[in-house]
């Protein structure tokens, strides 16, 4: 018996247990603070970061009348939204994406001024010593 214990105390230490822990209580407070009324909009927006700092979780205001989570995990690179339905009490996955490539990309539906004119720039600035 005392195995078991031991068991259940070592698993229960493990940094993905302590993830899903700080992500459930994430989630827990932002459905409170949505059902007693305070919306994002008034209150101070609060990032926890997780899992050795590799994962960033972002209550916020998903549209005008519903509220969820942002997940950041920067070790893979992906951002996931959830959205809180408040009225079947449920986290609902909306979107799932990965930026690994996306941070690659040094132009991309980019307007005036384009990265690389910035980067002309300011490398003129350099040389004239400003």
């Amino acid at each position: 018996m005392s195995e078991l214990c031991y068991k259940t105390r070592v698993a229960s230490n493990t940094p993905m247990v302590q993830w899903v822990i700080v992500v459930l209580l994430s989630v827990i407070a932002t459905c409170l603070l949505i059902e007693v009324g305070v919306g994002a909009s008034s209150a101070t927006a609060q990032v926890t970061s997780v899992g050795g700092g590799d994962t960033l979780v972002v209550g916020g205001q998903i549209t005008k009348d519903s509220y969820g989570l942002y997940l950041v995990d920067t070790k893979r690179q992906a951002l996931c939204v959830y959205q809180w339905l408040p009225g079947t009490r449920k986290l609902r996955l909306m979107a799932s994406r990965t930026f690994k490539f996306d941070v690659q990309l040094d132009e991309y539906n980019a307007d005036k001024p384009t990265p690389s004119e910035v980067k002309s720039l300011v490398e003129q600035n350099k040389r004239l010593g400003g």
